[in-house]
C-alpha cells in the first residue's frame, strides 16, 4: 500500500505540472510585432496608442508565463505619469503579475500604492490579502481579509480566503466556519473542494463525503469525484476510490491524471487487464511521456516482470524525465540491476 500511495502522489505532482506546459505556437513573433508597434506609435508621439499596445503586450506575455516582462510594461506604463484612476488599476495589475512571478514583496508594495491611492479599492485589498497568505505572513493576511469582509460582507471570497490561511494555520474549526459562510453566499466548486479537505484533515471522513456529494448535486464537475477517490483512497478503500474516479471519467473524459490513478488502482486490486487497457490508451495518445512509462514500468515492477519494468524505466529514462519521476526512475532501474546482479 505504502508503494501504490507513493507513485499516486508523484502522479498528482507530475500531471498538475504538465497541466502547466505552455502551448506552442508563434508567440515570439507576436512579441516582436507589438514591441515594433510601440516603437512606431512613440516615434509618431501617439502616446495614446503606446498605452493600448503596452496592455496588449502585457497581457499577451501574461499568457506564456513571462511575468516579469509582463510587469515591465506596467512599470512603463506608470513611469508615463497616468491619471489617478489609471495608476491605481496599472498598480493592480503590476501587483498580480509579481504575485505570480513569486515576487511577493513586490506584489504586496504594488497593491499598498494602489491603495495609497485609492484607500477602499476591493481589488487592491483582496489581492493584498492573497499576496499576504501566499508569502506566508499569515496574520496580515487574516487582518486585510477582514478589512475586505468589512467592505463588502456579502462577498463570499474573503471568506473563502481567510478561512485558507486559517486552514493552513491548524485552526480547522475556523476555517470550516468560514467555508461554510462563503457557501452560504456563493456555490463555488473550489470552496467545497478546500471544506472538504478540511473535514479530512479533521478527521471526519463522513462529512468530507457529504459535502462532495452535496456538491455534486449542486455544481457536476469531475473534480468532485476525484476529490472523493482520493479520500477513498487515503483511506485504503481501493475498490470505492475505483468507483470515483470512474465516475469523474464520465463527466470529464480529458482527465488523463485520473486514467493514471485507475491504471494503477486497477492493477493493486488484481484488475490486471484493465490496467493494460487504461496504460494502451494512454501510451497511444502520450507516447514520449516521461511520467507514463515510469508508471507502466512501477506496474511491471509490482507483477514481477522485471524485464518489462526495466523496458518501459530505460524508455522513460530516455525520455528525459524530470525532479521526482527522473528520481525514482533511476530508483527502479537500479534494484533492477541489483536484481540481476544476484
Amino acid at each position: 500500500m505504502g508503494k501504490f500511495k507513493f507513485i499516486a502522489a508523484v502522479i498528482c505532482l507530475a500531471a498538475a505540472a504538465a497541466a502547466a506546459a505552455p502551448m506552442a505556437g508563434t508567440r515570439e513573433e507576436v512579441t516582436l510585432r507589438l514591441e515594433r508597434a510601440i516603437d512606431r506609435a512613440s516615434e509618431q508621439g501617439n502616446y495614446r496608442h503606446v498605452q493600448t499596445l503596452r496592455l496588449e503586450l502585457a497581457e499577451h506575455l501574461s499568457s506564456m508565463g513571462s511575468y516579469a516582462a509582463a510587469a515591465r510594461q506596467y512599470e512603463l506604463l506608470l513611469a508615463s505619469r497616468p491619471s489617478r484612476r489609471d495608476r491605481v488599476r496599472y498598480f493592480i495589475e503590476l501587483g498580480k503579475l509579481r504575485d505570480l512571478g513569486r515576487d511577493y514583496g513586490g506584489a504586496i508594495q504594488s497593491f499598498q500604492d494602489a491603495l495609497h491611492d485609492d484607500p477602499k479599492s476591493w481589488d487592491a485589498n483582496l489581492n493584498l490579502a492573497r499576496a499576504y497568505d501566499h508569502a506566508e505572513l499569515n496574520s496580515k493576511a487574516i487582518e486585510v481579509y477582514k478589512q475586505c469582509i468589512k467592505l463588502r460582507p456579502d462577498s463570499s471570497e474573503p471568506y473563502h480566503g481567510i478561512a485558507r490561511v486559517y486552514q493552513q494555520l491548524g485552526f480547522l474549526n475556523k476555517a470550516v466556519l468560514n467555508y461554510q459562510k462563503a457557501l452560504s453566499i456563493e456555490r463555488r466548486p473550489d470552496t467545497y473542494l478546500d471544506l472538504a479537505d478540511t473535514y479530512a484533515r479533521q478527521g471526519n471522513i463522513t462529512a468530507a463525503k457529504d459535502i462532495l456529494q452535496q456538491a455534486k448535486a449542486v455544481l457536476p464537475t469531475a473534480d468532485y469525484d476525484v476529490r472523493l477517490g482520493e479520500i477513498y483512497s487515503h483511506q485504503g478503500d481501493m475498490k470505492s476510490a475505483c468507483q470515483a474516479w470512474e465516475e469523474a471519467l464520465k463527466v470529464n473524459e480529458k482527465r488523463d491524471d485520473v486514467r493514471l490513478h485507475l491504471a494503477l488502482t486497477y492493477d493493486h486490486l488484481g484488475r490486471g487487464g484493465d490496467s493494460d487497457r487504461m496504460f494502451k490508451r494512454l501510451m497511444m495518445d502520450y507516447p514520449r511521456s516521461p511520467l507514463v512509462h515510469f508508471s507502466r514500468a512501477w506496474v511491471l515492477y509490482a507483477r514481477g516482470d522485471r524485464v518489462g519494468a526495466q523496458q518501459e524505466a530505460l524508455t522513460a529514462r530516455d525520455l528525459g524525465p524530470t525532479g521526482t519521476v527522473s528520481h525514482f526512475t533511476e530508483e527502479l532501474l537500479s534494484q533492477l540491476g541489483k536484481g540481476k546482479s544476484g
